[in-house]
């Protein structure tokens, strides 16, 4: 008997296997035997060493040529146009000086055609990668080397001081123990040990002043009494019941017959009439706050939501949703929760995980005049 039921049950379980290999051929997709893991993946966020210290920033004098055209021309030396040889490469028109803005014509080719220009108005040596090339200068804060621009990543760019002799990379190589100086020697690339600085590209003024979002619906005018959008809103956001038995509901407790989109405009429309409400809201709030992030679902797909609140009076200031757990999302999260303080102290301080996406994004907001501070807590609860 037992024999019998083996074999109808290796009979099943291959006529199974069949059938779902024919499904995936027509079809044109793998079938998967097991179903989706609901749960999230637990995916470790990148570490990465920020420092502290912000870079000296030397700013460049500008000119303008057109006035120092003028001035040459008042004190009788006018300055002409460049009057080229025959043999002498010419200048691309969308060559400029730097620090004038003098235009082709005014520019040499100070060392043939490698690429070295001088300008005649204001006498700047240039190249296409020079100095001049940016308004700013970044200087490490160690040593005051100028720092190199090493990599271009989504929202900043990467720039290293490659001073071998920098008091930051002297300290950071002492602080190693003899096994880990023999393999820096042979993999140096495995250690960060040169001061490095994130230069924000980011087109995102922090703390500004966002104009209201109109809702698509307006509430003023829709069918639907004020009592009727009352149960709407108590069924659909206080109690979390979907659209769907939302206006099942409503139609078989209180006969009013709606579709589940109109649940989903009204609570929309609501949504975004309550948002300025809460965000102006005058909250009584501390200097300290605490953040983190956490899974939450949205249309079928994980994401992350990031909380941030006053740690003593446990207000909830912030609860940005973002797709990546990077560095703009924690950038967002605090614009949000600095912009509800009224005078920002000068003891600010929030309190997060080791994720460092927040230290680069302390790096971001002091660029912009706002600082304060960071207090990591590693396994924060």
């Amino acid at each position: 008997m037992n024999t019998i039921l083996k074999k109808l049950l290796w009979t099943i379980y291959f006529q199974y296997n069949i059938i779902i290999w024919l499904i995936a051929t027509m079809i044109g997709k793998n079938v998967s035997y097991n179903p989706k893991e609901e749960s999230p993946v637990n995916k470790p966020y990148k570490k990465l060493k920020v420092n502290e210290k912000q870079p000296i920033i030397e700013r460049f004098e500008t000119l303008n040529y057109k006035l120092l055209l003028k001035e040459a021309e008042s004190a009788g030396k006018p300055i002409k146009p460049i009057k080229r040889r025959k043999n002498k490469p010419s200048v691309k028109d969308s060559v400029y000086c730097p620090k004038c803005n003098a235009p082709h014509i005014y520019l040499y080719n100070n060392n043939g055609s490698r690429g070295q220009y001088k300008c005649k108005v204001c006498s700047t040596s240039f190249s296409e990668k020079n100095r001049f090339s940016k308004d700013t200068r970044l200087r490490c804060p160690y040593c005051n080397r100028v720092l190199e621009k090493k990599k271009t990543r989504k929202i900043f760019e990467i720039y290293k001081c490659t001073n071998s002799k920098c008091k930051h990379y002297l300290d950071s190589f002492d602080q190693l123990t003899e096994k880990q100086k023999k393999e820096y020697k042979s993999h140096p690339e495995r250690f960060t040990l040169h001061y490095i600085y994130r230069k924000f590209t980011i087109n995102f003024k922090p703390l500004s002043d966002k104009s209201p979002v109109r809702p698509k619906v307006d509430l003023s005018r829709i069918y639907s009494s004020s009592h009727t959008l009352g149960l709407i809103l108590t069924y659909h956001v206080n109690y979390g019941i979907s659209a769907r038995k939302t206006a099942s509901l409503l139609k078989d407790v209180h006969g009013v017959s709606i579709s589940h989109q109109t649940v989903i405009n009204y609570a929309n429309a609501v949504g975004q009439l309550v948002k300025p409400f809460v965000d102006n809201y005058n909250y009584d709030l501390s200097n300290q706050f605490c953040g983190d992030e956490t899974y939450i679902k949205v249309n079928g797909k994980w994401n992350y939501i990031y909380y941030f609140f006053d740690a003593r009076k446990k207000i909830i200031l912030s609860y940005n949703v973002s797709k990546f757990r990077d560095t703009l999302g924690a950038i967002l999260a605090l614009d949000s929760t600095i912009s509800k303080i009224k005078n920002i102290p000068k003891n600010l301080e929030f309190i997060v995980d080791g994720n460092p996406i927040y230290l680069l994004a302390q790096h971001f907001f002091a660029s912009h005049g706002i600082k304060f501070t960071i207090k990591s807590v590693i396994g924060l609860t």
